[in-house]
């Protein structure tokens, strides 16, 4: 009798919906204000109604501290209860705290512990370093959605794209299906640091995914804009105005096939690490 004393691989972290923009520009505050609170009303609170209330506030002066880690040193990090999510509260919180700022939403558990593997996450980060993009990063367990995303609720993410692409100016940007975290599956795949892709973030786009959103640079290397528009290999491409372009690779985020991805891969060659 033989005994399989194989160990168990590492357990990979679930399927996440991810929707990120990068931009090197200026912000206006309230209109991120405003435009955030869409977000977490069209995107997020359909996802687990009741789980809104558990959004806690924590103080503006908040600081890290061994019962509190929750955020590294120089991070304001604000959680606002679903009582204070207004627009006039949003642009007080935008306008008051210091430029280099993470705002963050997260859903919580039943003992008020930020929810890993099967909540959701939106946050905004403005930074203090021109060298690097502000971001806001929005994610959501495939899990929330009842294991089919619909193709309403993928136009909603893909609206709530288009409106922040053009509200921050985005360098670039995303929506993917992946497990990969923040890093994107491009970058883990050609061994490239967070740090070099964030630097080079409006030159170069951060992988070929479901929905890419191409910058004014990207576009520029890859061609102008007929050029893109013209030759993209998508089932979508959208130009948004000021020199960015979305590329919708499919019409399903749940159907992408490899070699559908790796068409678009060539296809941004010039602008891929």
């Amino acid at each position: 009798m033989s005994t399989d004393l194989t160990l168990p691989g590492p357990v990979s972290p679930p399927h996440v919906v991810r929707l990120e923009l990068d931009t090197f520009s200026g912000v206006d505050r309230p209109a991120l204000a405003k435009w955030f609170g869409a977000l977490f009303t069209d995107l997020l609170a359909p996802l687990c109604p009741a789980s809104v209330e558990e959004l806690v506030s924590v103080a503006r002066d908040y600081h890290p501290s061994d019962t509190t880690p929750w955020g590294p040193p120089g991070y304001a990090r604000l959680l606002l209860s679903s009582g204070d999510f207004t627009f006039p509260s949003w642009s007080a919180v935008l306008a008051d705290l210091p430029s280099f700022l993470r705002v963050q939403l997260v859903q919580l558990d039943s003992q008020g512990v930020p929810l890993v593997d099967h909540g959701w996450c939106a946050e905004i980060l403005l930074k203090d370093d021109p060298a690097f993009p502000h971001q806001v990063v929005v994610t959501a367990s495939r899990s929330l959605f009842g294991g089919w995303i619909s193709h309403a609720v993928q136009q909603e993410w893909l609206s709530v794209l288009r409106s922040g692409a053009s509200l921050v100016q985005a360098s670039g940007g995303w929506i993917t299906l992946d497990r990969v975290g923040v890093r994107t599956a491009h970058e883990v795949a050609v061994g490239v640091g967070l740090d070099e892709s964030l630097f080079t973030a409006a030159e170069m786009a951060r992988g070929p995914h479901w929905a890419t959103l191409l910058g004014p640079r990207q576009v520029a290397a890859l061609g102008g804009v007929q050029e893109v528009c013209g030759t993209a290999p998508c089932f979508s491409v959208e130009h948004l105005g000021g020199g960015r372009i979305l590329l919708q690779l499919t019409e399903h985020l749940d159907e992408v096939p490899p070699d559908v991805v790796r068409k678009l891969a060539e296809f941004l060659g010039p602008v891929l690490h």
